[in-house]
């Protein structure tokens, strides 16, 4: 069983090795805020069941948060299903969240995360790979930041069940049982998603967030021609139907948008007078088309004319309003005068 421990005073050292200890067993990139740094504890135990890891940290009041990691491969990516012992508030992917004592949530290595305390708390937990926990639940997405209510109904038996492989863990008799222990708890949540599924729908908090996540994902790679759903969500981690779904929902779908993006891209070059010596195909082919009678075509459906007729328009229209513009008055070799109408030489007038 991996162990951790940082005592009062440890300082700066202790949180090096808190910071540490979170990557090594939830995995994405954790930093920490003690609320009071000079009298702050911690804890942490983690026993592997598998290629999941059950853990228990206790730490005094602090605001722990994690930035996304980027997965190269979606395997890389995991879940965390954990329980509290006090009142949490928790932001995750934007989403704000309370858990009150033995309820228990599902967090996303590949969304922010905040978890604020007021007091001592002790949290049990499971990371997942997503691979593990689709198996059980094909769209883990829907049921992040879900609050399951640990003192009622079916959500009661998964806390209880969670808090009873860790008391197992550390008498040391959970390994030669942990797989199916492991199986008949994600059972049950999977019907525990199911129960909560009518309280949530794809367009909620979550839903935007995973929007916003994917729409950031697609600008940082607009000109590259090789971008397309499938490898979108390869390199975010998700499921290309997952994806997919969470646009329809919006008035776009990915192809769509991607294409109303590197149009817009290419109209602000070709209305530019500074692109003015850069061909018509190889703007487009900066932003990401890669053929040029597809550009044409589908600039001409989006803008109701030609990428040649457009730039020459837009020129036009630059160099007029250039030249209409008013003439900037001249300096002279004095600061703060200009030459007045009608006189020569050195004659100024001040401003």
């Amino acid at each position: 069983m991996l162990s951790y421990h940082v005592q009062s005073g440890a300082g700066m050292a202790g949180r090096s090795h808190w910071n540490q200890a979170m990557r090594e067993v939830y995995g994405p990139r954790w930093s920490l805020s003690p609320a009071r740094p000079a009298d702050f504890q911690m804890s942490m135990q983690a026993v592997q069941i598998g290629n999941v890891t059950l853990s228990r940290a206790s730490l005094s009041p602090a605001e722990v948060s994690s930035r996304p990691q980027p997965f190269r491969r979606s395997s890389e990516r995991t879940y965390n299903l954990y329980i509290v012992d006090r009142t949490q508030r928790l932001v995750l992917g934007g989403q704000p969240l309370v858990l009150q004592p033995e309820d228990f949530t599902l967090a996303d290595s590949v969304l922010t995360s905040t978890i604020v305390t007021d007091e001592p708390y002790t949290t049990i937990g499971l990371t997942v790979p997503a691979s593990f926990l689709r198996a059980y639940v094909p769209n883990p997405d829907r049921a992040v930041g879900v609050r399951f209510a640990g003192s009622e109904g079916l959500s009661r038996a998964v806390s209880v069940m969670l808090r009873e492989m860790w008391r197992m863990a550390e008498v040391g008799v959970v390994t030669p049982v942990g797989n199916r222990l492991l199986v008949s708890l994600f059972e049950a949540f999977s019907v525990c998603c199911e129960l909560s599924e009518p309280k949530r729908s794809v367009s909620s908090l979550n839903a935007a967030a995973r929007r916003a996540q994917v729409r950031q994902a697609i600008h940082s790679r607009l000109r590259d021609p090789e971008l397309s759903l499938s490898s979108l969500a390869r390199d975010l981690g998700l499921s290309t139907r997952y994806v997919q779904m969470i646009f329809d929902e919006s008035e776009l779908s990915i192809s769509r948008y991607i294409r109303k993006q590197r149009l817009e891209g290419c109209r602000r070059e070709l209305a530019d007078p500074a692109w003015r010596e850069h061909s018509v195909t190889g703007i487009a082919f900066r932003w990401g088309f890669n053929s040029a009678a597809h550009f044409c075509r589908v600039f001409h459906a989006h803008y109701g004319s030609s990428p040649s007729r457009f730039r020459e328009q837009a020129l036009a229209k630059a160099a007029c309003a250039g030249a209409d513009a008013p003439p900037q008055k001249r300096q002279s070799g004095f600061a703060g005068a200009v030459v007045a109408p009608g006189m020569r030489g050195g004659a100024v007038v001040s401003r």
